[in-house]
């Protein structure tokens, strides 16, 4: 897992310089992934605060699903509070795999938002999967207009999604359900992309 990781990272040279050997990068964002804050993982690799913030921010680029046939993808959205303002974060699941295919934030939840956000994960399906997806009303006009095949349920294979932010809401208790002081809506979903690709790798 880590050395796919370093190796991945090698190969699209996502860290410009190797003052840092790669592999104490990547340890320290797993390890980041993993539940530990970056001045607790400090010790362990021997540089600063900021510069394993970057290093974990860095690690967005790995995150790119393959284009492949999937049967069944699942999609939820759950409420963020980005520096005292109220957000979503969207995300989709391969329900056979389980590897995260897209995430996002947005102020809102539309229909709108959701037809965006649609259109991104079905990039990464070739074919048409069935699409599983909760009662929310925002969901009702966008599976219609991309003409999915589409389940709506609050249980089954639905609840892959909800394990998965299981695991989002877990790290993000040590933010007490609030991003950082000073997050953006940007920043977030870097920090969402890197989280997606270390859980990517974990499979």
């Amino acid at each position: 897992m880590l050395d796919r990781m370093v190796e991945k990272a090698r190969q699209q040279e996502v860290f410009s310089r190797e003052d840092t050997p790669t592999e104490r990068r990547v340890l320290a964002a797993f390890l980041y992934h993993a539940g530990l804050s970056y001045r607790r993982i400090e010790p362990f690799v021997d540089r600063s605060y900021e510069a394993i913030r970057q290093w974990f921010h860095r690690l967005k680029h790995l995150f790119e699903p393959d284009c492949q046939p999937r049967q069944e993808v699942a999609v939820d959205e759950t409420k963020i509070e980005i520096d005292g303002e109220e957000y979503y974060v969207w995300a989709a699941v391969d329900c056979e795999t389980l590897e995260v295919l897209a995430v996002d934030v947005s102020p809102g939840r539309s229909s709108l938002d959701a037809l965006l956000f649609l259109k991104e994960v079905l990039k990464q399906c070739r074919g048409r999967p069935l699409v599983r997806a909760d009662r929310g009303p925002w969901y009702d006009w966008p599976l219609e207009r991309l003409d999915c095949d589409y389940e709506r349920e609050t249980w089954g294979n639905r609840s892959l999604i909800e394990a998965w932010f299981g695991l989002f809401k877990y790290r993000t208790r040590r933010f007490w359900h609030r991003f950082p002081y000073r997050s953006t809506a940007s920043s977030t979903r870097s920090w969402l992309r890197a989280f997606a690709a270390l859980h990517n790798a974990s499979l």
